[in-house]
């Protein structure tokens, strides 16, 4: 590795000599061997911002059913619960494609996501039972989705 770097210095030393010109005076300079930098410091939105860019998302006008699934599998796949601000939009872009179906795959996997945690799933249920109501919706369990089909 040191004789490449060597090699490097005296190429890069012989370049700047010839570009100098053989009448002027000879240029001795110290070239560094070229080596990439990169950053070892990762820098990761907050919740609130994260927040905001999903809540963005779903309310973006010109998303089609493709696009809510692409964003909605991304949220599943993450180590979390969503807010319910999160959950909200994506239940009035699920109205906006004019998609029950969608819907509720949404609330099953905030029950999903949920596990075991009935106090979260309650606190969450709580917090939407106004989206609910505007959009005319029920929980998992008013339809009957959370019961398993022998």
């Amino acid at each position: 590795m040191f004789r490449s770097i060597f090699r490097l210095a005296q190429t890069s030393s012989r370049a700047i000599q010839v570009a100098a010109g053989k009448n002027q005076a000879r240029v001795s300079a110290v070239t560094a061997p070229a080596v990439r930098k990169y950053s070892s410091v990762t820098v990761y939105p907050s919740d609130e911002e994260q927040d905001a860019a999903w809540v963005s998302y779903f309310e973006n006008k010109d998303m089609d059913t493709y696009d809510f699934i692409l964003g909605f599998m991304q949220i599943y796949r993450e180590d979390l619960i969503p807010e319910p601000k999160i959950i909200q939009s994506a239940l009035y872009a699920c109205r906006r494609l004019d998609n029950l179906p969608l819907a509720m795959r949404v609330l099953e996997m905030v029950k999903n996501k949920c596990g075991p945690r009935k106090d979260i799933y309650d606190y969450l249920m709580q917090e939407l039972k106004p989206t609910f109501d505007d959009l005319g919706l029920k929980t998992v369990e008013d339809y009957g989705l959370d019961q398993v089909a022998d």
